[in-house]
């Protein structure tokens, strides 16, 4: 049953997700944290907005494929290159080590990661650094299982390492989708509908939070709403592809779909 417009109010000032308040309090327990959930819902940010909340220094790190991008290294000269991770070990104050896509990342690395949770220090190219400042949270698409249909260059976690972890599951927030939208329900609704069908029939697609903003920006402007459903929503699909999404409705958004399947 779809939500009724007038029922919802847009949300007003900053948004914070609806497990702002785990992570922030396992955060501020000194737990590692592991989030889990679909690309583009937000992740990053949530946990950016935890960190000046907190006045914590950040520290961000992509995957990791190789080792020394976690652990630096000395070059000929003998001048050691640090990382984010070093960074993270020598602050002085409070601070987030963040590392994105952790399911990525290569198991060798993961093992020195989690050896380092566990012990309390990380013995880098230039000496040993005992750290307890430092605060761990890590996030990835899967919950450790590798790849799958979606997602298909992730790695299978160890049980070690995900033991390390609070697991928390991140997905896309009503609250926050209401204020990209300027309280547009009927889009909501539609986007969210449309993610089941696309899981279900598990098409390398996604549908995240820039995609319900650049729609609302174009709908304003006054674009064909096929049009924007065509290069926005469903971009970078192929028409058999597009013909096989099934989404029951009536609103304006579900009758461009059914426009571009005819």
């Amino acid at each position: 049953m779809e939500e009724n417009v007038q029922e919802v109010e847009v949300p007003k000032g900053k948004v914070r997700h609806s497990k702002y308040n785990q992570i922030l309090t396992c955060i501020k327990c000194g737990i590692p944290v592991y989030l889990a959930g679909p690309a583009g819902s937000g992740k990053n940010h949530t946990v950016e907005q935890i960190a000046k909340e907190l006045d914590y220094e950040f520290y961000f790190s992509n995957s990791i494929q190789q080792e020394y991008k976690l652990t630096g290294f000395i070059d000929a000269g003998g001048k050691y290159h640090e990382t984010e991770f070093y960074k993270a070990c020598t602050s002085e104050k409070e601070c987030i080590f963040f590392l994105d896509e952790m399911d990525a990342s290569i198991p060798d690395v993961l093992v020195l990661l989690n050896a380092a949770i566990a012990n309390g220090y990380f013995e880098f190219p230039n000496g040993r650094v005992d750290f307890d400042n430092v605060h761990f949270v890590a996030v990835g698409n899967t919950v450790g299982n590798g790849a799958d249909d979606k997602y298909t260059g992730r790695m299978v976690l160890d049980s070690a390492t995900l033991d390390r972890f609070a697991i928390i599951d991140f997905d896309y927030d009503k609250q926050i989708e209401y204020k990209i939208t300027k309280g547009n329900v009927e889009f909501v609704q539609f986007i969210s509908n449309l993610r089941k069908d696309i899981d279900l029939k598990q098409i390398r697609h996604t549908v995240s939070y820039r995609c319900e903003l650049m729609v609302t920006k174009l709908e304003a402007e006054g674009m064909d709403l096929k049009d924007i459903m065509k290069i926005v929503v469903l971009k970078g699909l192929d028409q058999d592809t597009i013909n096989t999404i099934s989404v029951d409705g009536s609103s304006k958004y579900h009758i461009a779909l059914r426009e571009l399947q005819s």
